[in-house]
């Protein structure tokens, strides 16, 4: 396997300062760089040596490809290096400000886009709005608009924040609860022996994040959860080739809304539907499965050319 190593990267744009991550081969043309964005926690970092990038899993999957350009861009308001705005600014304006860094990067028209969850939504609003035009565009875990279930709990989310006795455990509740509808139901019986320990490991995932990112934990709720209840996307105006994955236990993103996209999308190319226990964090516990599907999909990872080329250098 060949480029787990991130060259780091800043681009200005009119929303605050970006940072990004180029994987593999930095000199590729345009129809062989794949932008590839994750969840609302998501690093730019996909990949890195140790085996603890964001979206480890999916790194096999452009592994023997090192004529590939891969980037991918840190959040505004998220838990990496990307700024975050004074104000908490809406969907279409996070598509303005990573377009304006893709531009800067002559990427108006990359070969794909592969999103995961945030990433996927952040997808088909550039597309729709007509800030970029990828050959081909993957979404996995994402629709055109919120469930009403998971809006609901968004909203709880909120309410844990602002309603705790401090920013810390409001922080820590809320990514608790967050947690729990990452995943399905059928897991947390498989996994856990009661209701105590499923609470202590969710509040542990909360703590977790804490530690991790700090004050830049609390933006999570602030500037990015409240975009997934108030975002809608027009899905007759995506109109480049497009490749949709779900999740059969996701209420996130469930089947019906991924079968309603489907349908209006003006070429969608097909939906996989996976059954899983992991809900939607399936799209990163599930890689191995829809991968067959995303490599028939996109030309640039159904064949190999080239030889494999030695790591790139580390300059984060």
């Amino acid at each position: 396997m060949v480029f787990p190593v991130g060259r780091s990267f800043y681009t200005e744009t009119p929303y605050g300062r970006v940072k990004g991550f180029r994987f593999g081969n930095v000199d590729a043309e345009p129809e062989n760089t794949v932008i590839v964005q994750g969840g609302i926690s998501a690093s730019g970092q996909l990949w890195r040596l140790d085996g603890h990038g964001w979206w480890q899993s999916l790194h096999p999957l452009f592994a023997p490809h090192p004529e590939l350009q891969v980037i991918s861009l840190d959040y505004l308001g998220g838990v990496g290096g990307s700024d975050t705005p004074d104000e908490p600014i809406t969907l279409a304006q996070h598509a303005e400000a990573y377009a304006h860094t893709l531009k800067l990067l002559d990427l108006q028209h990359p070969g794909a886009w592969v999103g995961g969850s945030f990433g996927g939504v952040l997808g088909l609003q550039l597309v729709q709005d007509g800030l970029i035009k990828p050959d081909a565009l993957v979404v996995i875990g994402a629709a055109h608009q919120p469930s009403v279930q998971s809006a609901a709990l968004r909203l709880f989310q909120q309410a844990l924040l602002q309603q705790a006795d401090c920013s810390q455990q409001g922080v820590v509740l809320a990514r608790a609860l967050a947690m729990l509808t990452y995943r399905s139901a059928d897991e947390f019986e498989q996994r856990f022996n009661d209701g105590d320990e499923a609470f202590s490991y969710l509040l542990a995932q909360g703590e977790k994040l804490l530690k991790r990112h700090g004050q830049h934990a609390q933006s999570l709720f602030t500037h990015l959860t409240p975009i997934l209840n108030e975002y809608r996307i027009d899905p007759s105006r995506v109109t480049v080739p497009v490749q949709l994955v779900g999740f059969e236990s996701d209420i996130i993103a469930p089947p019906r809304l991924m079968h309603q996209l489907e349908a209006a999308l003006p070429d969608c190319r097909g939906l996989a539907l996976i059954d899983t226990p992991f809900g939607h964090d399936g799209f990163i516990k599930n890689v191995a499965d829809y991968a067959a599907v995303v490599r028939h999909f996109l030309p640039q990872l159904k064949t190999t050319r080239g030889a494999q080329s030695p790591l790139t250098e580390d300059i984060l």
